[in-house]
């Protein structure tokens, strides 16, 4: 059974009564609070204790957490024990006497005492955070036993948006909840790659070139895209990327990514205009919002909690060939046939010798596998130790963390650990609040791509006899080749890219609740952030063959600082009129600044590995010179919501936000954002009622207009760089980089959305269904500039992006008795976007991709439409590719003009199967990914089949291009004729479907808390095993993590709570 209270203390007080603390904790109690520490202090006529942080003995015996009357000792004490309803005690509960604030907290063994009041009966009150409030009957002298339930409504029952909370039965928006033991159920590694298996409109976009590398950012989809694919090269930030909120600030993807789990208390998804309607223009992209724990008030507690694992790379997708298969493809492809003419007989003879050189290898057995050098097996762990309490009007708290993060490629890693402190005192209707961090992070790229080995031969041997690495695996011979370097050489040599973190923040709120109703809160968040990243390259790097020796080596450094600050000022009034009318108020003012500072400089000439400081280079690099940059951008907001509901059956939201922007257009430089939110909780209507068998029957609707401020700080002004290299008497010239667009409007989403929330037969049916409809009018772009323009391209509106999709999750629990549980689920999603109103402005776009890309920006296209000639396969006559004309001929003629649609880069559906177990204290949760009908560019048969030039044959390639291509007539092949070095245009034939399962999350668990562990001193322990892509089955094998490898994990978490 699910147990809240577990995350909310710890049941083993650190400073107790006859006990001394360690020297480690008294420097930290010090260090955060000062001296004396903890003061328990009443109104007059109360008693005061304290505890003294050096010897952490209490002056007094009993714990008064509030006191009223004083009580009288002649008429006896109040006494008793709390425990839960498996017979566990619990410590922490507050007792009062109904009515007064006279009352005490119940000590470790969930024992209360304290002085009687009056004699005869009389009624106390417990209380605890996670569970139903008692009330019980009690005479002075006489025990009592108390056991306290769990409450029913939990944390996925409150939505939270980073502005306001709001019960979930009374939210008419699409938004999902899912708290820190529902994110650890999944994974461990970071909240991003928990919440792509718990909710299907989250979506992280699958990296084939970069894999696991640690050092990547992932690419964060929610209901699919707002903005145009193209111009994420364009900008910094990813313009479909969501808004992220943490303690109720803006923050960045990678904070959120560096975050250590164990610090998250819940994260909320907000989806739908409804929801997001209260960030306006910051919202199109939907919006993450991430609360981390706070302090809770009792004796001083300490909790850790570990994550140890091993990752290993994933080559189960590689299909190389081996030494003889290469060697006789080579072969086969003519690499070995001589030059026609008089100089055939000479160039034969070298080939010939070159053949039987390596033959001669390959009988001896030399069958290199390039692929394990780069890459190891690693065992990664993280760390968080957390130390709080306080009282009713004073908490605190202190974390320490780490976490080192090897990747599965040697030479890569990311290490970081941070320290946060939280402050919250409470004095009456005030309460102030206080979220500091400070998190260090260094990492490592490593010098050799991936890419590099899996192109190595295999008949060629990684070391000399001597076991030397040579520089040179093979030089070139002949017209055609190459010099074949050995990767082995360069990874080996002095060659560093480190970058350096350093992120400061700081969050305070102050609240002050006037009466029940009202509340003024004030929210101000400051972040600073400092990186800096040094790249040395040796002066025997390969690169540096044909340059001078005084040009040989380089070293670049760049720095990047940032400073931000955010608030708000906000009005929050609820209230309940004649017990069916509830009506909440939210309103307030927010405002935003962030500056940017980019520095950075290269230098070249090194005489060694060892001397890397610039100071021992001989210069800049040729016609360069140091770099420099900054930005800013501010924002202000006005916004309101109201929410009714009436009977809690009938709800109703509206939202209204004013934002100002220094981003667009000069002209335009305020937008509206609004939206309408209505719902029915049909489950509260009597007729449903009688039916006995509906929980949960919720059918709601939104409609709004969120923006999206994901772009560059100045891409509406126009911007000049001076050129210091032509100057005369009135100072240096002045260019254009980039016209201004004084008239830029604002990218906005008409955002619609329906959908049903309904819970059956006890709740052991579950299901959420959302129909969406997004309409971007208008789109940013850019278009291009001619040559005589100065500038490349103009930032401009221009027509509409229209996305509609779906999402669903059902949840069935097939069995449920007192002790065990065992549920199957599945969600999938399903999205299709497209182009209106664009016309032919972006034809631009479409000739740079003609050659290298299959997305296009075409009227009523789709940004995740594929485009290629139709191919009909292969000619078994002559080996030859026949294409399809619009006009239905067939052709061995390639036209770019004749490209159609051939598929989408989004499946039909996608999402995830599992299943959860529970049995007293043991879990256990597996979740599976399926993705059917996704289309994909085959990139291993466009690179290592075909398209295999007489200048790259000497490389590795993929199996294929030795037994699927056409050999002589009358073969039915796939790929073309094995000795056509031709280039291959891109058709349909690369572009196959994919359908995918595979092994995401899959993690059991046990939680102690047995009374063995009490007696050591630790008050619970909880431990979990996991597997984390374990394994993937895929239709069609295509390589995946080109430059970098995808990785498997294995790993362990524990928690300890003393």
């Amino acid at each position: 059974m699910k147990k809240t209270y577990d995350r909310k203390f710890f049941r083993q007080k650190l400073l107790s009564e006859k006990k001394t603390v360690t020297a480690v904790s008294r420097l930290l109690i010090i260090l955060l609070l000062g001296f004396p520490l903890l003061t328990r202090a009443g109104t007059s006529g109360s008693s005061r204790g304290e505890i003294d942080p050096l010897s952490g003995t209490s002056t007094r015996q009993d714990s008064v957490v509030a006191t009223g009357k004083p009580g009288n000792q002649k008429l006896g004490f109040y006494e008793g024990e709390v425990m839960d309803t498996e017979g566990n005690p619990l410590p922490g509960v507050t007792v009062l006497l109904k009515g007064t604030q006279t009352g005490t907290s119940t000590d470790t063994h969930g024992a209360f005492r304290f002085p009687a009041t009056k004699a005869g009966k009389t009624m106390l009150v417990f209380s605890f955070i996670g569970m139903k409030p008692v009330e019980k009957d009690v005479i002075p002298g006489k025990k009592v036993i108390v056991t306290m339930e769990e409450e029913v409504e939990g944390l996925e029952e409150v939505i939270i948006t980073g502005i306001y909370s709001r019960d979930k039965n009374s939210y008419t928006g699409s938004a999902s909840t899912y708290s820190a033991k529902e994110l650890k159920m999944v994974g461990a590694q970071n909240i991003i790659q928990s919440l792509k298996t718990l909710d299907p409109a989250m979506m992280v976009l699958e990296n084939k070139q970069w894999g696991s590398d640690p050092n990547r950012m992932p690419k964060i989809e929610i209901r699919g895209k707002t903005s145009v694919v193209g111009l994420q090269t364009e900008f910094e930030n990813d313009p479909n990327q969501p808004l992220f909120i943490l303690d109720g600030v803006e923050t960045t993807l990678e904070t959120i990514i560096n975050l250590n789990m164990d610090r998250v208390a819940s994260v909320t998804i907000l989806k739908d205009a409804a929801s997001t309607a209260i960030y306006g223009s910051k919202a199109a992209n939907g919006v993450i919002v991430v609360e981390t724990k706070s302090p809770e008030s009792g004796q001083l507690r300490l909790s850790y909690s570990g994550n140890y694992g091993i990752s290993f790379a994933d080559l189960s997708d590689y299909n190389l060939m081996n030494a003889s298969e290469k060697l006789e493809y080579e072969l086969l492809a003519g690499r070995y046939s001589p030059m026609e003419g008089y100089d055939g007989f000479v160039d034969k003879l070298q080939k010939m010798q070159d053949y039987y050189s390596r033959l001669k290898e390959v009988l001896r057995g030399v069958d290199t596998y390039w692929l394990s050098e780069p890459l190891r097996t690693v065992f990664n762990h993280s760390h968080n130790l957390y130390i709080d309490g306080g009282d009713q009007a004073m908490r605190y708290g202190l974390g320490i963390s780490y976490n080192n993060r090897d990747g599965v490629m040697k030479k890569s890693n990311r290490d970081g650990m941070g320290v946060n402190i939280d402050l919250i005192y409470r004095k009456k209707g005030l309460l102030f609040s206080n979220k500091a961090s400070m998190d260090l992070s260094n990492s490592d790229r490593e010098p050799v791509a991936f890419s590099e080995f899996s192109r190595a031969n295999p008949y060629y041997r990684k070391r000399q006899e001597n076991g030397t690495i040579p520089m040179y695996l093979e030089r070139k011979t002949g017209l055609y080749g190459e010099d074949m370097l050995n990767p082995l050489y360069v990874w080996n040599i002095e060659n560093t890219n480190t970058t350096k973190d350093l992120a400061l923040r700081d969050n305070f709120t102050m609240e002050w609740t006037t009466f029940d109703a009202l509340r003024l809160r004030a929210r101000l968040g400051i972040s600073k952030s400092i990186s800096k990243t040094e790249a040395f390259k040796s002066p025997n790097h390969t690169d540096f063959l044909e340059t001078e020796k005084l040009k040989k080596g380089s070293f670049s450094f760049n720095q990047h600082e940032s400073f931000s600050y955010n608030g708000d000022l906000n009005i929050i009034f609820g209230k309940i009129f004649k017990n069916v009318h509830q009506v909440n108020f939210v309103g307030g003012w927010s405002f935003s600044e962030s500056r940017s500072e980019a520095s950075g400089y290269s230098v070249v000439g090194f005489n060694d590995d060892f001397h890397k400081n610039p100071a021992y280079s001989t210069g800049f690099r040729e016609n360069q010179k140091p770099t420099y940059s900054k930005d800013r951008r501010r924002s202000t907001s006005f916004f309101m919501n109201l929410n009714y509901s009436y009977d809690n059956r009938y709800l109703m939201d509206f939202n209204l936000r004013a934002d100002g922007t220094s981003v667009f257009g000069s002209n335009k430089l305020f937008s509206t954002t609004w939206a309408v939110g209505l719902a029915w909780n049909v489950h509260n209507e009597e007729f449903i009622k009688k039916l006995g068998w509906i929980n949960n029957l919720k059918i709601r609707g939104s409609i709004g207009n969120p923006g999206n401020e994901n772009f560059d700080a100045y891409i509406s002004q126009k911007t000049y760089v001076y050129n210091v290299e032509l100057q005369n008497m009135f100072g240096a010239s002045a260019l254009i980089q980039k016209y201004g667009n004084k008239n830029l409007e604002w990218q906005r989403t008409v955002d619609k959305n329906i959908g049903v929330d309904l819970s059956v037969l006890n709740n052991r049916i579950r299901v959420t269904f959302d129909y969406y409809f997004k309409d971007t009018d208008p789109l940013l772009v850019s278009i291009g500039m001619p040559p005589s323009a100065a500038a490349t391209s103009l930032y401009t509106n221009m027509g509409r992006q229209i996305s509609r999709g779906w999402t669903g999750t059902l949840n069935y629990v097939f069995l449920r008795k007192k002790d065990l549980s065992c549920s199957v689920n599945m969600n999938a999603r399903a999205n299709h976007s497209e182009y209106r109103d664009i016309g032919d402005k972006l034809d631009y776009l479409n000739k740079v991709g003609s050659s290298t890309a299959l997305n296009r920006y075409y009227e009523g296209g789709s940004p995740d439409d594929l485009w290629a000639v139709p191919s009909l396969g292969i000619d078994p006559a002559t080996g030859r590719e026949v294409f399809l004309k619009k006009d239905g001929t067939q052709t061995f003629l390639y036209s770019a003009s004749d490209e159609v649609i051939v598929g989408s880069s989004v499946p039909d559906v996608e999402g995830i199967v599992g299943m959860s177990f529970y049995y007293k204290k043991l879990s256990a949760s597996f979740s599976f990914r399926y993705s059917l009908g996704k289309e994909t560019m085959a990139s291993a048969l466009y690179d290592k089949v075909e398209n295999i030039t007489q200048d790259n044959i000497g490389r590795n390639q993929d199996k294929r291009a030795l037994y699927d291509r056409w050999k002589k007539p009358g073969d039915k092949a796939k790929f073309k004729a094995i000795d056509d070095y031709s280039s291959t245009p891109m058709s349909s034939r690369f572009v196959v479907t994919e359908n995918t399962f595979s092994g995401e999350s899959i993690s059991i668990g046990y939680d102690m808390d047995a009374a063995w562990l009490r007696v050591a001193g630790i008050q619970g322990m909880n431990f979990r095993v996991y597997m984390n892509d374990i394994f993937r089955i895929s239709s069609f094998k295509e390589e995946r993590g080109l430059d970098y490898p995808f990785a498997r994990s294995v790993s362990f978490s524990l928690g300890v709570r003393f």
